[in-house]
């Protein structure tokens, strides 16, 4: 996920990109409007992080700006400013979250997560309720999963995550990513929970088969 962070202050440039890195982001910094808008002509973002006190122009006129041109990334503002007033104008403008300086790490993280999970979000649609794959059989409605004809039986986030892998079956899926979907980012750093419950769906599957492959350095993902 490629994060364009628009901030002048240095000190915060290197908090946000450390602490992004950490999560497994990838942010480019900027310091100026200019700049800002020069890396969004170059490359995709999936997610800007604005300041609205800029050297060169004014926040407000580059979220006013990008909601032309950019709409479909969503614009979370660092500001000093706390007023209503500028809070108001901010969503007004079209910006997805609001934060003031100083902030957390950790809730920066959890908004940035939070923001995503709503841009997923699509109008409902016919969806599939079972998958074939392989020797898989998963079913939504009956929450059920077999393995080579074989029922298996599961806890709720161990079927979660065999459907969600399921549905994906050529992505790879890191700790965050399966922490993020599967339990939601009130569980934000616990990536420990995602390998034990890796590990006892592992148990589980063991007879028919590696299921689940470790793509080092990197996450899990859908063996077929």
């Amino acid at each position: 996920m490629n994060i364009l962070i628009i901030e002048d202050d240095s000190s915060i440039q290197m908090l946000l990109k450390l602490s992004l890195e950490v999560e497994g982001f990838y942010p480019t910094v900027t310091g100026t409007v200019t700049e800002g808008l020069a890396e969004l002509s170059a490359r995709i973002y999936d997610l800007i992080l604005l300041d609205l006190m800029l050297p060169d122009q004014s926040g407000f006129e580059l979220l006013k700006l990008l909601r032309q041109t950019h709409k479909e990334i969503p614009v979370i503002v660092l500001t000093a400013k706390n007023e209503m007033n500028d809070k108001i104008l901010g969503f007004q403008l079209g910006a997805d979250d609001y934060l003031t300086k100083p902030f957390e790490t950790r809730e920066l993280i959890m908004r940035i997560r939070a923001v995503m999970r709503r841009m997923r979000i699509e109008p409902p649609a016919p969806t599939t309720e079972s998958i074939h794959i392989g020797i898989i059989e998963i079913d939504r409605t009956e929450c059920t999963l077999r393995v080579a004809g074989h029922l298996i039986k599961t806890t709720s986030k161990e079927f979660d995550l065999m459907w969600l892998l399921c549905k994906n079956p050529k992505k790879v899926f890191s700790r965050e990513q399966l922490l993020d979907q599967v339990w939601g980012y009130e569980y934000y750093g616990q990536t420990r929970a995602v390998d034990m419950l890796i590990n006892r769906l592992r148990d589980k599957l063991k007879p028919h088969g590696n299921v689940l492959a470790t793509v080092h350095g990197m996450g899990y993902k859908l063996e077929v």
